[in-house]
């Protein structure tokens, strides 16, 4: 979804993320959108681990050229994103340690 400026948002009853050169990226969303619980969550890991993350506007030409791209929410956890537009993704190292994350949550989450 975009915002009335052409923006990226967020997804369908998601939050989008991106990766590109090792950097977690997601929307800015001060104007449209909203900030999921999980989409908080991962935000506080992510700082808690040292993961490099920005919070910003985001165009729609920068899916294309990502890395990684995920959706999030409470009840899918992290779904990478496959296919976007001619574009075809793999399922990304940080979506993944993202996902282990969740899972283990209880057993590691740092304090």
């Amino acid at each position: 979804m975009l915002d009335a400026d052409g923006y990226v948002v967020e997804g369908t009853m998601s939050n989008l993320f991106l990766v590109k050169n090792g950097k977690l990226m997601t929307a800015l969303l001060d104007r449209a959108g909203v900030a999921g619980i999980m989409r908080s969550v991962i935000l506080e890991q992510a700082r808690l681990r040292a993961i490099d993350l920005e919070i910003r506007r985001i165009r729609l030409n920068e899916l294309i050229t990502a890395d990684e791209i995920f959706l999030t929410n409470s009840v899918i956890g992290v779904w990478p994103v496959r296919q976007f537009e001619t574009r075809r993704y793999q399922v990304g190292p940080l979506a993944l340690e993202i996902q282990d994350w969740l899972v283990n949550a209880d057993d590691r989450y740092p304090s």
